[in-house]
């Protein structure tokens, strides 16, 4: 299964299967304090709303706000790398290759691949591919919460 994932001049993303709406997300820019993160279904139910910020000489932190358990099966924890749900499961991002200018990565749980994201290198807003195999099709929701709350808003960040 292919998801493709779009940013706007906002820096919302868009997640799509076959042009069809799954998620999108918003962000709420607060210079002087933390950003506000939403994520909505395709129904424009909130199903996530997340505070992230950026110490300096610190990677990015992320404070869940509210979830809505049904669809989000209780999250824990989002950092920049991790996911942590479901008790005691989780999902983890690795690059392919750290010395490379390849910013594509792939999805893990435990020591199972679960997903591949291959970017646009030289674009000006964000446009990703995810690639799931059906037998991993539980994990989509999760891939696709923790890529929208970690990238949304992504390009501020960038010079």
């Amino acid at each position: 299964m292919k998801i493709e994932i779009v940013e706007n001049r906002k820096q919302s993303l868009f997640a799509y299967k076959n042009d069809e709406l799954l998620f999108y997300s918003t962000i709420k820019f607060n210079w002087l304090k933390k950003n506000l993160v939403k994520i909505f279904d395709s129904n424009d139910d909130l199903i996530l709303e997340l505070q992230s910020y950026e110490p300096p000489f610190s990677s990015p932190k992320y404070k869940i706000l509210f979830q809505d358990i049904e669809k989000t099966k209780d999250i824990s924890e989002i950092t920049e790398i991790d996911m942590f749900f479901n008790l005691n499961k989780s999902l983890r991002k690795t690059k392919g290759n750290y010395f490379s200018f390849n910013t594509n990565f792939s999805y893990f749980s435990e020591t199972i691949k679960i997903a591949d994201i291959k970017q646009k290198f030289w674009s000006s807003t964000q446009k990703m591919y995810l690639e799931i195999n059906d037998e991993n099709i539980d994990f989509l929701n999760y891939i696709m919460i923790h890529i929208l709350s970690t990238r949304t808003g992504y390009n501020s960040n960038v010079d």
